[in-house]
């Protein structure tokens, strides 16, 4: 069966006055299969939502193909514009006019029974709100009218920008179990970006990763976690006195294992497992208080592929030898940028 989207080589060069041309998309490629919810992550800048804006005709690219149900767009566009629903970047809406009332004239707008509406703003979880004025919609409120706009249609394409922007926790899980039921039950085929990677984890079915306007990777998103990803020990001691000899045995014991001071703690990697450090450790007459398996997540495995990792920590001196110091703990949260107006930002819903 052939993708839903398929991108090749998509190039888009935005000229700057004194400075050098940015290339916003440089040779991206992406393709999303039918009736899956496909994740499109990357770093601020790195091209998500020029590709959206690109494949809904809101800019002219500089190179490359598009096409969406197999037609060649922005040619055939026309053809399948009316499969397609989207929301991108900030909706805006009448502010004095009611929620259904916003609906019931974008419906009578594109030919859409008005019984659609009471439908999608079912979905959306809006019912008891409609009647109220736009104006005082919280910013998760105005995202879910978005989404039901973008769903009048009954799109067989959903393209969401952020789709839990603003949106607070049992907002989240509402919008994460609509999506999967529009791809798994209707067959609708969803496209997601978003940087609330941990929601990404549990949303997306397929997920693509972009960095500097380029395919970094793509595939399941539990293959591609698995395939990135690997599991570290964090050990403590008594006495952070015993950081350094512990080292000294965990290393010199097998050349193949790291072991790396963290503050107070210490980070092993490559061990055969936790048995062997606790072995290893008691041979050498270091016993441990703790010792805990970390497995990376979606996160850390997306900080690493495209760079964007926290700066680990000082190094630690070492009788003479400098120890490099650990990776941020594997699997904590980690600062991710977010762009202005995403989940992150004030105006959450109330």
């Amino acid at each position: 069966m052939p993708p839903i989207i398929e991108i090749s080589g998509l190039r888009k060069t935005y000229s700057r006055a004194f400075r050098q041309p940015h290339h916003a998309l440089d040779g991206l490629d992406l393709e999303v299969a039918e009736g899956q919810v496909h994740g499109f992550l990357g770093p601020n800048g790195s091209g998500k939502t020029t590709t959206l804006r690109a494949l809904l005709g809101l800019i002219r690219v500089d190179g490359g193909t598009m096409r969406i149900f197999g037609q060649t767009v922005p040619r055939q566009r026309p053809q399948v514009v009316g499969r397609i629903g989207a929301v991108v970047e900030s909706p805006q809406f009448f502010k004095h006019h009611s929620g259904r009332l916003t609906l019931q004239l974008l419906a009578e707008s594109a030919g859409v029974p008005k019984a659609r509406v009471e439908e999608v703003l079912e979905q959306v979880g809006l019912r008891d709100a409609a009647k109220g004025a736009v104006r005082g919609y919280s910013l998760g409120m105005r995202q879910r009218l978005a989404v039901a706009q973008a769903l009048l249609k009954q799109p067989r394409l959903l393209i969401l920008d952020e789709p839990a922007n603003g949106l607070d926790p049992a907002g989240i899980h509402h919008m994460r179990e609509l999506l999967q039921w529009l791809a798994h039950s209707q067959g609708v085929t969803v496209v997601v970006s978003s940087h609330l990677l941990s929601e990404v984890q549990q949303l997306c079915d397929a997920m693509t990763i972009v960095s500097r306007g380029r395919r970094i990777v793509d595939g399941k998103v539990a293959d591609i976690i698995a395939g990135h990803s690997g599991t570290s020990l964090s050990v403590r001691f008594p006495d952070a006195a015993s950081l350094p000899e512990a080292v000294e045995a965990l290393t010199t014991a097998d050349a193949t294992v790291t072991a790396a001071v963290d503050r107070e703690r210490l980070v092993v990697q490559g061990a055969p497992e936790a048995a062997w450090v606790t072995r290893t450790l008691a041979d050498a007459g270091i016993y441990l208080s703790e010792l805990t398996t970390e497995t990376k997540n979606l996160e850390m495995v997306f900080l690493e592929l495209t760079g964007t990792a926290p700066v680990p920590g000082e190094t630690v001196q070492i009788g003479g030898s400098v120890v490099p110091p650990a990776a941020a703990p594997v699997g904590a949260p980690a600062p991710v940028a977010v762009e202005a107006g995403s989940g992150e930002a004030e105006g959450a819903e109330r």
